[in-house]
């Protein structure tokens, strides 16, 4: 009698993994791990471009993009070669990070060192904090589109003071 409610419960129990709720999640979970790791290990520990086809869809789009030509996984390694050389040492810290199956949102700090030529003006030298939102559209587990919106005049201003 007890081995048949313990196969009760085991079953129970896988059928609740498989139940559409429970996928729902896990996809919401993998989402913001996918956000967490391009942040964490992409930009703050420089590895990015490993990170590129493992993060990204190689269809991804940037929705409002700084620079137009910036699509697919090719797009990606520019815009982060463009950043890396504008911004070096950027380091950026989540302070909100929201997913659901298709989607996923973060709001960030960034702090950095103008070292490189960035939105028309020669680097400076001169260190900025700032704040941006990304969402992010997710397929297959990966980035397939994101939008974008960032204080750019808050930096603007910080470079030219």
């Amino acid at each position: 009698m007890k081995k048949h409610h313990y196969l009760l419960l085991a079953s129970a129990i896988f059928l609740c993994t498989q139940c559409t709720p429970t996928k729902v999640l896990r996809r919401a979970d993998a989402n913001k791990e996918t956000i967490r790791l391009w942040y964490e290990e992409g930009w703050n520990k420089g590895q990015n471009e490993m990170l590129i086809p493992q993060v990204f869809h190689p269809m991804w789009s940037d929705g409002n993009p700084i620079r137009p030509e910036s699509e697919g996984l090719e797009g990606m390694y520019e815009l982060v070669k463009f950043y890396k050389e504008a911004f070096p040492d950027a380091h950026f810290t989540i302070t909100h990070l929201f997913a659901d199956e298709t989607h996923a949102a973060v709001r960030y700090e960034v702090n950095a060192t103008h070292k490189g030529e960035a939105f028309g003006i020669p680097a400076t030298g001169k260190k900025f904090t700032s704040t941006g939102v990304v969402i992010y559209e997710m397929k297959d587990g990966k980035i397939f589109r994101s939008w974008q919106e960032l204080d750019l005049m808050g930096i603007v201003n910080q470079l030219k003071d």
